[in-house]
């Protein structure tokens, strides 16, 4: 009876002890499942955009137990960010274009009469208001000559033709300095060809001379005045501020000179300084 006892009693502990190792090793495999693996070169590789590493995890008897996070192996990929300052000044400069400008031309002037009409060229330089307002000044140099001439003879050339031998006669020229200070308006929009007009006023100098060679009389006079000018035109767009103007003008002035004679009593002469013509010319924005 007690061998029997003993037998039940050892027979219950090896099935306790066979429960307990089952419920041990369920245990195990349940966090077995749960266990995280780390490969710090796997993780570099899929984790991306984070600025927090996430705990690594190690596998200590069976079980999945947090560590520390090392530095040396955090997961933290940075991207690259480039910037520039902001330009405060963008809008202004679309809105308003360059702050000055200059432009060069050159053309003819025909004074009224029947004078010839003769070269023209010139400068103006100034500021931009805004985007259709300018105001600034500008000199004109007109310049016109002229001879007066007599065919005495012929002579052959040696390889064929004939030539004319002149005698000259007499001589004159004229420069006339028109100085002027100028508003310029540009309505419409300036991104293609557009027009513009101007007007201006000051002061004007003329420098007359001639010689007669056949009496021997000189002539040399300066004459000035106040006159004005106003012009048309068209501007054409090259690049950036550049742009080519083509325009017609009109010249309005009467210059004059006092003189005195020996015997006699002072006079004035007055010359008219009227007439039109036309400009070609560059003019630049900065």
């Amino acid at each position: 009876m007690k061998r029997y006892s003993v037998m039940i009693v050892y027979s219950g502990a090896l099935a306790l002890c066979a429960l307990v190792g089952a419920s041990a090793a369920g245990a195990a495999s349940a966090l077995a499942l749960a266990r995280i693996a780390i490969n710090p070169v796997t993780e570099m590789a899929l984790v991306t955009n984070t600025t927090a590493p996430a705990p690594e995890v190690a596998a200590v008897s069976g079980f999945a137990a947090p560590l520390a996070p090392s530095f040396a192996n955090r997961a933290t990929i940075l991207e690259s960010i480039s910037w520039r300052p902001r330009r405060y000044h963008d809008h202004e400069e679309s809105s308003h274009g360059s702050k000055g400008f200059s432009q060069i031309h050159a053309g003819f002037f025909d004074p009224d009469g029947e004078q010839e009409a003769g070269f023209i060229g010139g400068f103006r330089g100034g500021a931009n208001v805004d985007n259709h307002v300018q105001l600034g000044v500008g000199v004109d140099w007109a310049y016109k000559a002229n001879r007066a001439t007599e065919i005495v003879s012929y002579a052959p050339l040696p390889g064929g033709g004939t030539s004319e031998r002149r005698l000259e006669l007499a001589r004159s020229s004229s420069h006339l300095f028109p100085f002027m200070a100028f508003l310029q308006l540009s309505p419409g929009n300036e991104n293609g060809a557009h027009p513009y007009f101007g007007i201006a006023g000051g002061y004007e100098v003329l420098f007359l001379s001639a010689e007669d060679f056949t009496t021997g009389d000189q002539f040399d006079a300066t004459y000035s005045g106040w006159g004005w000018q106003g012009w048309a035109g068209v501007a054409i767009p090259l690049s950036g501020q550049s742009r080519i103007n083509l325009e017609i003008f009109h010249n309005s002035a009467e210059l004059e000179r006092d003189v005195e004679v020996p015997y006699g009593q002072p006079y004035n002469e007055v010359v008219d300084a009227d007439g039109v013509g036309m400009r070609f010319g560059l003019s630049w924005g900065f």
